[in-house]
């Protein structure tokens, strides 16, 4: 049985449109939410759950969502829209296996990738969480 050692989240808004960030073009990139997570044992896993509300404003925009172990990309989500002013929830999960012990830092980042002619914003919701998890007995 698993045992939860640590809990964090980052809710910049639970609400659809209730913000507008532009998504920069890559490489550049905008940070939607963060936190701090311990992980007390080796061998231990993270669960990462993100929803991520956008809009594209010009053009079809393919947006990257990137989650940082402190400054280690740990996954990359693509997202694309299909139309102008489309807008998108994506809801994943990334499963951070066996991260070194000690206190990390998570962070999830939004950049769009093909920038010519495309643009888009976060407009939520945004929430990201983390749970890490002690190794089964």
């Amino acid at each position: 049985m698993k045992i939860i050692q640590d809990f964090n989240i980052s809710v910049p808004t639970n609400f659809s449109n209730s913000l507008n960030r532009p998504i920069p073009s890559s490489p550049s990139s905008i940070t939607l939410a963060a936190f701090g997570l311990a992980v007390n044992e080796p061998n231990s896993d993270v669960l990462l759950i993100s929803t991520v509300g956008v809009q594209s404003f010009l053009g079809t925009p393919e947006i990257s969502l990137n989650v940082f172990r402190n400054s280690q990309i740990i996954s990359t989500v693509r997202v694309s829209t299909l139309a102008v002013n489309e807008v998108r929830n994506i809801t994943f999960q990334v499963l951070d296996d066996n991260p070194p012990t000690g206190y990390h830092s998570y962070r999830l980042t939004a950049e769009v990738i093909n920038p010519l002619l495309n643009q888009a914003a976060a407009i939520g919701p945004i929430s990201f969480s983390g749970t890490s998890f002690s190794p089964a007995d």
